[in-house]
Formats: structure tokens, C-alpha cells, sequence
């Protein structure tokens, strides 16, 4: 009944490594509850995302969650989302208003952290993204807290597990979608009236075009809100969460940091993607951990027509998954996988491939927030640096190294504990 679950939520990229390597790129994974996927792993993985005859294909349990997101659809409906949306992401105006909201919360949340002395880091980087992901939509912060319980909810879909009675995920998440959208709704009606947060991301979203003109539906504004929400604090959090585990277990990535930092002091931290080359440490950093500790472990499809792959015949309706995380573990992409190494990243002459930029999906939908998710990472880590070597401290990390828990999504253990001590 269980099948490969228990083992997926605490070692998925270890079972993926070990079945790629008794039983080739091609196997059967047991997700329990008769749902099983056909993954095909290996560093041809991602070519099957760019097969025609290979469509968006979650279970029902994930659709509540995202909806008619971008997440969700291919063709037709997918261009019209995606040309409306992008254009809002990129304008310099928007990437302006959310470097300084994400600067503004991020300094205040590690002053309150250095008082506390101590902290359980995932927990913390959760409300600290949430915050700004918040900010930068124009959602009032005042009911953080509820909004915080109802993503907790709504996120408990990806599980499973059949049923709707009341306790079971599949409720839980229905009720705390409906939550949400409820409120999704109410803040649209107040973008449309002018009395939103000026310049926000819903404010522009609600009047958005796509290439031919045509606004978004108040339910595609409401899906794609409802899930820039989610990816944005959730994925977002987990990656600088395993930021500090490393700085705090690993002195000499920290010594490292620091001296970048402290030879630009006179200068402000990362203010845009485009200055991440000032920052070569700071970069590397983000992008090793992207590859061990990717959140999104998973990416699932189905075949629309018979295929080919590595000799096999996959008939139509075969429901696929790939896993971008597993990537990052190829010896044959990257040599000593397990080894954190920054040299694969700085001083490069080229920018990062398409497997190098997988954790972020590939082909038609590549995420959206990449570039705002990097500038978070970013900025975090510049101001992080700063305020401790300011304060005479350094971080460590309490107990064992955590393992990766990969249900709901990727993330360290959330009683992982960062003590602030004197250098």
C-alpha cells in the first residue's frame, strides 16, 4: 500500500542513485497508493521535457494545490499564461521594488535572530521568505501567521494518500486552498480599485496582457498567485536554509564568504542579479547548494503518443517522472558529486547549462521566479555575513549535519538548531 514512500520521504535521491544503478535510467517508482511512475534518470533525463508527445501530468492531489497555473498546462493555454507573466517579472521596476523589500526584511529578521542566540533555521527562514514573497505581491503581512498555517495545509496534497475525510491531506489541503483563494480574491478586488499596495506584483499581474492582448481570468490570476506564494517562500526557504547549515559546519566556505564581504564593505551587498559577479563566492555558494539540496526533487509527466527511450518502447499514457535533484548527484556532470566545491562555479567563462540550471526546471516551463529566488539568495547571504561579522559572531551549527527530508519538498530537518557565538 505504502510502496517506495516511507523510503522516497527520507532518501529519494539515494533511492533514485541506487535503482539508476542496479536497473539502468529506466524504473518503476512506487509512490503507494497505486500510483506508480516510470522515471528515467541520467544526464539525458531532461530531454524527454522537450518531447511533444510529453505533457504536464500531476496527480489530482497536486492540481488542488496549483490549479491553472502556469505549473500545469502545455500549449495554447501555457503561452498566454507565460506571456503576461514574464514581462512583469523582468521589468526593472519590479526587480527594483523587490530588492529593496527583500533587503528590508532580511535585516530585520537577523538582528532579531542575534538576539535570540539561537535558532531552529528552517522554521525561521520559512516565515523570513514567506515575509518577503508577501512584500513583494502586496499581501498584507498583518495575518502572516494564519497564512503560514494555511500553506502548511495546503501543501500536505502532495501526499498521496486517498480520501477526503476530514484530518487526511487530501481535506486539509482543499480547505486550506479554499482559505487562501478566498482572500486571493479580496486582494485582486483591491489591486482593480486602486487601493492595493502600489507597485506590487498582484497590482501588475491584474492588469497583465499576454502576446496577443488578452488580460489573464481572475482564476488564472488567483492560481498563479496562489502558487508564486508557495514556490516562493517554500522552495526558496529550504535552499537558504542547507546557505547557513553549510557556512555553520564548514569554516573555511565561511572564512571565504566573509573575506568577499569585508573587501567589499564600502560597497552595498547584491542589489540585482547583474551584480552576482562582484559577489564570485557568494554565487558559488548558492549554486552548490542548489545542486545537493534542490527542493524540487521531482517532475512529473505522461505520454501522449509511443516513444523511445534508451531502446525501449513506452506506449502511450505512461505517467514519467524525472528528477532534476538527481542531476546534481551525476558523476559524469559532476565529478566527486558528493564533494561541496566551489570550483565548479567560480571563475567560470560560461554561464550554467541547462542540466546545470535543471533545479529549475527545463524547456517550456522553466520557473518563472528563478531570477528573483537568486537575487533573495543572494542579498541573504551578503547581509547574513555582514551583521554577524559586525556583532563579533559566527554561526554553528547544533548537533549532526541534518539529512535532506524530501516530503513535501526538499528540506533540512526542521529541529536543525543555528547557535550565534563569539568568534
Amino acid at each position: 500500500m505504502l510502496g517506495h514512500l516511507p523510503v522516497l520521504h527520507r532518501d529519494a535521491i539515494g533511492l533514485l542513485r541506487r535503482s539508476s544503478s542496479a536497473l539502468g535510467p529506466l524504473f518503476w517508482v512506487n509512490f503507494g497508493f497505486a500510483h506508480r511512475r516510470l522515471f528515467h534518470v541520467g544526464p539525458d533525463s531532461l530531454d524527454v521535457l522537450r518531447k511533444p508527445e510529453v505533457v504536464m501530468d500531476y496527480p489530482a492531489s497536486i492540481k488542488v494545490i496549483v490549479g491553472r497555473s502556469l505549473a500545469m498546462h502545455d500549449g495554447a493555454l501555457h503561452r498566454h499564461m507565460r506571456s503576461a507573466i514574464n514581462p512583469v517579472l523582468n521589468r526593472q521596476p519590479f526587480e527594483k521594488g523587490a530588492s529593496d523589500a527583500i533587503a528590508s526584511v532580511i535585516s530585520a529578521r537577523i538582528d532579531a535572530w542575534l538576539r535570540q542566540g539561537s535558532i531552529a533555521i528552517y522554521p525561521a527562514l520559512q516565515e523570513l521568505s514567506l515575509d518577503i514573497i508577501f512584500r513583494v505581491c502586496g499581501v498584507p503581512t498583518a495575518d502572516l501567521p494564519a497564512w503560514r498555517r494555511a500553506y502548511r495545509a495546503l501543501i500536505l496534497g502532495v501526499y498521496p494518500i486517498p480520501g477526503r475525510l476530514p484530518g487526511l491531506p487530501a481535506y486539509r489541503s482543499s480547505r486550506a486552498r479554499a482559505w487562501i483563494d478566498d482572500r486571493l480574491r479580496a486582494l485582486l478586488a483591491r489591486a482593480r480599485d486602486g487601493a492595493g499596495a502600489g507597485g506590487s506584483l498582484v497590482e501588475a499581474l491584474s492588469s497583465a496582457r499576454d502576446d496577443k492582448g488578452k488580460p489573464l481570468s481572475d482564476q488564472e490570476l488567483i492560481d498563479n498567485i496562489r502558487a508564486m506564494l508557495l514556490a516562493g517562500h517554500e522552495t526558496t526557504a529550504s535552499i537558504l536554509a542547507w546557505i547557513v547549515i553549510v557556512l555553520s559546519s564548514r569554516r573555511e566556505l565561511w572564512d571565504a564568504i566573509g573575506e568577499e564581504h569585508t573587501a567589499a564593505a564600502d560597497t552595498p551587498g547584491p542589489a540585482s542579479i547583474r551584480d552576482a559577479r562582484r559577489f564570485p563566492v557568494t554565487s558559488a555558494v548558492f549554486q552548490e547548494v542548489l545542486r545537493l539540496y534542490a527542493p524540487g526533487w521531482f517532475i512529473f509527466r505522461a505520454v501522449t503518443e509511443t516513444i523511445t527511450l534508451h531502446g525501449r518502447r513506452v506506449p502511450r499514457g505512461t505517467p514519467l517522472a524525472v528528477s532534476p535533484t538527481s542531476l546534481g548527484y551525476e558523476p559524469s556532470l559532476f565529478p566527486d558529486p558528493e564533494r561541496f566545491d566551489l570550483s565548479r562555479w567560480k571563475d567560470r567563462s560560461t554561464s550554467p547549462g541547462p542540466i546545470e540550471l535543471s533545479p529549475f526546471g527545463a524547456g517550456p516551463h522553466f520557473c518563472v521566479g528563478r531570477s528573483l529566488a537568486q537575487l533573495e539568495a543572494l542579498q541573504f547571504q551578503s547581509a547574513f555575513v555582514r551583521a554577524l561579522r559586525r556583532a563579533g559572531l559566527v554561526p554553528r551549527l547544533q548537533g549532526p549535519p541534518p539529512k535532506q527530508v524530501y516530503f513535501p519538498i526538499g528540506h533540512p530537518a526542521a529541529s536543525t538548531r543555528i547557535a550565534f557565538l563569539p568568534e
